[in-house]
Parts: structure tokens; sequence; C-alpha cells
């Protein structure tokens, strides 16, 4: 009977260590140093799609370490990220009136079909995006900031994204 005991102790220490040294990085995703925005409009909405990128601007891949959103110990939900976007319309080619700065719309977890890239989506809703009876193009600046509890914030800047619909 102690035997069983002393076995289920060591099983337990080895289990409470193992629990610690993935719990110190919870929260956090491996090599997460920065964003890259791409846009796709749509008649009622822009669509985003938002890359996690290393300090070199590659884009991380699903699953590289275990430390990976959605997995385990280290689930990081959509909901422990908090987002910034704002909307710029342009005239004469530069940035002139924002007309658009709230929270991303609808963040969540993607992936594009035959590639391992770790990617979020959101979108904006053209509705919420204000007119500016002023601009001399459909075309705008989108500007993201994107953090988490324990990373970020990190920015990424798209120039001559459609705004507004033709």
């Amino acid at each position: 009977m102690f035997r069983f005991n002393w076995q289920l102790g060591k099983v337990a220490i080895v289990g409470g260590c193992l629990l610690a040294m993935f719990s110190c990085g919870s929260g956090e995703i491996q090599n997460f140093e920065g964003i890259a925005i791409h846009a796709d409009p749509r008649t009622d909405r822009i669509d985003l799609r938002i890359y996690l990128t290393d300090r070199h601007g590659t884009p991380l891949i699903w699953n590289q370490s275990i430390l990976s959103p959605n997995v385990g110990v280290s689930t990081i939900s959509e909901a422990d990220f908090t987002t910034n976007v704002k909307v710029y319309s342009m005239r004469n080619g530069e940035k002139h009136r924002k007309v658009y700065d709230e929270r991303l719309i609808d963040l969540r977890w993607s992936q594009e079909l035959n590639r391992l890239d770790r990617l979020m989506t959101a979108e904006i809703p053209r509705i919420f995006i204000e007119e500016d009876p002023e601009r001399d193009t459909h075309l705008g600046i989108i500007t993201v900031e994107i953090q988490t509890e324990k990373q970020g914030p990190f920015t990424d800047t798209l120039e001559n994204a459609e705004i507004y619909k033709f």
C-alpha cells in the first residue's frame, strides 16, 4: 500500500511540473512579433485577413510549437485579443479624414486552403464607415492594431484599400 502511494506521488509531482512548465507560456503565441493585414472588399463589408508574423514579417505556422492557439493548455480565444481599426478617407493622394475608429467585428481564427499560416479574419461593415463628401477617391487607408494580454500591441497599415463602393 505504501509503495502504491509513493508511485502515485511521483506521478503527481511529474504531472504538476509538466503542467507548471506549459502554463508559464499560456496565453502567448511563440514568435508572435507582428501582423500583416490584407483587405478583401465585399458589397456590404470589408473582410480583413490578419496574418500573425515573426519579427521578419514571415507568417507564423499553425502547430509550429506546443504553445499554439487553440491547442491544449495554451488556448488563446478570440475574446482574449483587443483590437482597434481606424479607416481614413483620401484626398489628393493623402490621408484625409478618419471615417471609422472602432474594434474589429467578428474576429475569429481562420485558415486558408492548402496553407498553414496563422490567420485571423474580421470585418468592417461598410454601413459604419462615415461618408466623406470631400474625398476624391473610393480608396482609403486602414490601420489595424491587435494585442493580447501578454503580447503586443502590433500595428499594420494598408494603403489604397477600397473603403467605399464605386
